[in-house]
């Protein structure tokens, strides 16, 4: 029945609550001001606290309890008002937060110590007894029973925010639209870089996690297009799912200015994205699309009239643009501005060392910075907690700590690991865990096939996250974490990137991370908004074994990144591209201006493709070969010009895409590759059309049987030499070839070796990957200073010396006729640069070869490993004895690595010896190590004979197909017309 009083006092309980919403003294204020900042309606913050709306009301009367009994006060009125009282402190804070960043210059009605409402959550969350934070105790608590030890902790302090004014110069629209929205005024580093961008300049913005650079290239963009009505924007984002989560706060700005937003990714159809470019002033695009479609059809009339009219580019989270990714782009961008107009650029990052060379590496042209020297946001405390993981079963108590976490009401986490694989097994073995296995049980039953959509996100409250899988799963992952479905991720770096996942509590580094950029990068996640805690825990003692090591690497700059635009594979492909663009837009028009920044041979290569005056060397060839299709498609912006492969399940199920390298090391044949947390066996690796077929398997684990094979180049391929009486180290240009030949499986306990060849269900043979790179060499009589296990000390320290991915680097042995100190013969250990055509990542290692020793020492010491501190003080002795020896550094990277058909004279051919091991470099296919049996005259030209393979009787190719190894192939001179033949030196 309708009862009328009940609804008059209703009425009044809101608009009683209304009015105490606008004074400080109420806590109806703070969750107003919390409220109205997060978007939310009332029902909705009713519902995050955990309340109804009558309960959001009452509260809303209730004074502001006073200092001296404020922790058990908010225990007492989430009792009564049905709330969580975590949750009420933590709006609380938040909203002091919002209240700092928008009256700065302002005294606030909360005093700053002791009784505003910093304290006052904090208070919530302590316990009685103790006084310690509950979050941080209850992480160590959580930690200490499965046997990790806290060992150090700092604590990061916030920072309140400086405002100031939205700069006068602005379009008047867009000024009055960021007024309307910031009426306190913008950060004060936001106007400076919009005042600078205004004037005409380059930007960079490197300043903090959550500091508010999109809104500054978002007005600035907005601006430019209310100035220039036929002005377009481009804005590139390195991955699909930040498009999709930055396209709501562009259409925020955009849409009431009357301004068109539009986006590419490769989920956008062909035929509807030249309609994209010609509606919109501001196009959101992946790298992938500009280089792969925009690029190639310079000859469509909207992508000439786009590039026409584009008066600015935006770079958002430039950091990731490194290594191959990073060293094709700097490509690319270059060749856009050949063919554009000009334009400004302004490029966001938050994590790079020496941003300003950075950026100048990337775009060859100069910005001004605004570093965190110049960030003026709001920011909230952190505390970094280190711990030592348990001596024994690491990996079950590392399981245990997750899953503890993910059910204890800690918080939502972001754990990250930097091994695919270890994300795969450690999600694997925490959602089972929760299904009642333990976490080192082995499945029994047999797996059932899934079809499509039947391992959704929410299935367990743990996923984990990396690169490679496809585009629906990620947003499925990224939608749970974000609304509360799931728990907790465990990521490779793949969440470093500002994507928006709502408010993280904690952050779990299962290791100490392979630079300090990534270290940032993975801290910002957590406490965006309010305090927040990182747990890095000390797998290999490299800050546990000193009490201020921690506060040490916290004040350490951050790592530069890695570009490195000499690599011959990704310049000589990206040259075909522009070869194209360059025939496509016409000569006269192209600007040759951006080129300068770039190793002259890339015009060279450019101008030979459109005139060609010179043969192209025997290894860039194949190249040549695969781009008749069109190069732009067939050289992926992120990859070193090697295949990727897509791996395909039960009913054609897509399970994301690998890359040669990590083929090999994750889903070679007979392989279990785990893919959201489930195992599939590979039954088929097919490198003709880049394929993986996989079915689901029981939940073992297996490891691939490898080895690497090196080559060095040390006659014309010699960068640095340091030698003694008793050996060397040296850094060269060499061949690598990595082979799997089989495979180890777990099952349980029990361990099972499968080795390729005939009679194998998986593999007739092994598994090849064949490259041109450089590395660092040593040789030294002693065996223990000479191997792998030594070798990949120092690269494990030399990683965390200089910040490099030790996924990016390789050991193997190496055997040469001649040393670089010219003695006859010599073998011993590499540390490779494992990108095709090489980064020149170890450079620096050959550089400060001392240095990396002593931290690999100090790092055995600090594991209490004698055995490696024996063997590494031996090989200490001998790098203390080394000199430096001049060398004449190679030309470029070409010398050793072409074909040596032909000669002065026509009739006598250079040919390789039969006998000999060279390289066959197919057209398709991988390339690989043969035997040349012997060579022949066909009426097609010069052939060789080749060892066959099994089921082969017979295998020739031509000559130019195949190359010697520099320093191990003899060569030889044959007569085409006597046939007599001359040895070679």
């Amino acid at each position: 029945m309708h009862d009328p009083t009940e609804e008059m006092e209703t009425g009044l309980l809101v608009r009683t609550a209304l009015r105490c919403s606008q004074e400080p003294e109420f806590l109806g204020y703070w969750l107003r001001l919390y409220r109205e900042t997060e978007g939310l309606e009332p029902a909705a913050l009713a519902r995050h606290l955990g309340g109804e709306t009558g309960a959001l009301d009452r509260l809303s009367l209730c004074l502001r309890p006073a200092p001296e009994n404020r922790a058990r006060a908010l225990t007492v009125l989430a009792e009564r008002f049905g709330v969580d009282r975590k949750r009420l402190a933590t709006a609380l804070l938040q909203a002091e937060a919002y209240q700092r960043a928008a009256q700065p210059q302002v005294a606030s009605p909360i005093p700053e110590t002791g009784t505003g409402v910093r304290a006052w959550a904090a208070a919530c969350d302590r316990e009685t007894e103790g006084g310690e934070e509950m979050p941080e105790r209850a992480i160590t608590r959580v930690a200490e029973r499965f046997g990790f030890e806290m060992v150090d902790r700092e604590e990061l302090p916030g920072q309140p925010a400086t405002c100031a004014p939205v700069p006068e110069k602005l379009h008047e629209e867009v000024r009055q639209a960021l007024e309307g929205s910031y009426p306190s005024g913008l950060y004060a580093h936001q106007a400076k870089a919009l005042e600078a961008t205004i004037a005409g300049e380059d930007i960079c913005l490197a300043t903090s996690t959550a500091s508010g650079k999109s809104l500054v290239f978002m007005a600035a963009a907005a601006h430019l297009v209310k100035r220039l009505r036929s002005g377009k924007v481009l804005a590139l984002y390195p991955a699909r799912a930040l498009i999709q989560d930055q396209l709501d706060k562009w259409k925020a700005l955009l849409e009431p200015l009357g301004l068109r937003l539009g986006y590419m990714d490769g989920g956008v159809p062909t035929d509807g994205r030249t309609a994209i470019l010609r509606e919109s002033h501001v196009v959101l695009m992946t790298p992938d699309v500009a280089h792969a479609w925009l690029m190639s059809n310079l000859r469509k009339p909207e992508v000439r009239s786009f590039l026409n009219a584009l008066h600015l580019l935006i770079l958002d989270e430039a950091h990731v643009y490194e290594g191959v990714f990073g060293t094709n782009m700097a490509y690319l961008l270059r060749r856009l501005q050949a063919v554009a107009r000009p334009f400004r650029i302004i490029s966001s990052t938050a994590t790079v060392g020496e941003p300003e060379a950075f950026i100048r590496q990337l775009t060859g042209r100069e910005a001004r910075l605004f570093d965190l020297g110049d960030d003026r946001a709001a920011r909230p405390d952190k505390t970094i907690l280190l711990a030592r993981p348990p001596a024994a079963r690491h990996f079950e108590e590392t399981v245990n700590l997750l899953r503890a976490l993910s059910t204890e009401g800690v918080g939502r986490f972001l754990a990250f690991g930097d091994s695919r694989k270890m994300v795969e097994l450690i999600v694997a073995a925490v959602n089972r865990a929760a299904d009642g296995a333990s976490a080192g049980e082995a499945e029994e039953e047999a797996a059932e096939e899934e079809g499509p959509g039947e391992w959704a996100a929410g299935a367990h409250r743990v996923m984990p996250y990396r690169a490679g899988y496809e585009t629906e799963d990620r947003n499925a992952i990224q939608r749970a974490l974000a609304s509360g479905e799931l728990v907790g991720v465990v990521s490779t770096s793949g969440l470093e990137l500002g994507i928006d996942i709502g408010e993280i509590d904690l952050v779990v580094l299962l290791n100490v991370p392979p630079s300090r950029k990534a270290f940032r990068q993975r801290l910002g996640r957590a406490g965006r908004r309010s305090r927040g805690a990182c747990l890095m825990i000390d797998t290999r003692g490299v800050l546990s074994h000193s009490p201020d090591a921690l506060r040490k690497y916290l004040a350490q700059p951050l790592e530069p990144s890695w570009v490195y635009l000499d690599n011959r594979y990704i310049q000589y492909a990206n040259a075909l591209c522009a070869a194209a663009e360059w025939a496509d837009a016409g000569r006269e028009r192209v600007d040759v201006a951006p080129f300068a920044s770039l190793p002259e041979t890339f015009v060279r290569y450019v101008e030979n493709e459109l005139n060609p005056t010179e043969s192209v060397p025997a290894d860039l060839y194949s190249l040549k070969q695969r781009a008749q299709n069109g190069p732009h498609m067939e050289f992926p912006i992120r990859s070193a010009m090697e295949r990727s492969f897509q791996i395909r399940g039960g009913f054609s199920m897509n399970l994301g895409t690998l890359s040669l390298p990590q083929v090999l090391r994750e889903a070679y044949p007979g392989a279990l590759y785990y893919y959201m947390a489930r195992p599939h066996r590979v039954t088929q690796v097919s490198y003709r059309d880049g394929t993986i077929h996989a079915r689901r398997d029981r939940f073992w684990t297996t490891r691939p049987l490898a080895q690497a094979m090196v080559f060095p180049n040390f006659d014309t391929g010699l960068y640095r030499l340091l030698r003694s009486e008793r050996g060397f180290v040296a850094e060269a240009s060499m061949q690598v070839s990595e082979r799997v030949t089989g495979f180890v499986e777990q099952r349980g306990s029990t361990q099972e070796q499968h080795l390729y060849g005939t009679g194998s269900p998986y593999s007739q043979r092994p598994l090849t990957r064949f490259f041109e790179t450089t590395g660092v060499c040593w040789c030294f009589p002693e065996r223990c200073a000479v191997s792998e296990e030594t070798a990949q000390r120092l690269l494990e320290a030399f990683c965390m010396e200089f910040g490099v991915q030790e996924r990016d680097l390789g050991v193997g042995l190496f055997h040469a006729r001649r040393s670089p100190t010219g003695a006859e013969g010599c073998q011993g250990i590499c540390v490779f640069d494992a990108t095709n055509g090489s980064l020149r990542l170890t450079e620096r290692l050959g550089e400060q070869f001392s240095t990396v020793v002593t931290r690999a020492l100090t790092n055995a010491r600090a594991l209490e490993d004698a055995q490696a501190e024996t063997e590494l003080r031996l090989l200490a002795g001998h790098v203390a004895g080394l000199r430096a020896v001049p060398v004449t550094a190679p030309e470029g990277t070409e010398a050793g690595t072409g074909n040596h058909d032909g000669g002065d004279n026509e009739e006598w051919q250079e040919l390789i010896a039969p006998g000999e091991p060279a390289v066959n470099n197919p057209p398709q296919g991988s390339r690989e190590i043969v035997k040349v049996l012997g060579h022949r005259y066909t009426p097609r030209g010069w052939y060789y004979d080749l060892e066959p393979h099994p089921p082969m009787d017979r295998w020739s190719v031509p000559t130019a197909q195949v190359q010697p190894i520099p320093g191990e192939t003899r060569r030889l001179r044959v007569n085409a017309i006597t046939g007599e033949t001359e040895p070679l030196e």
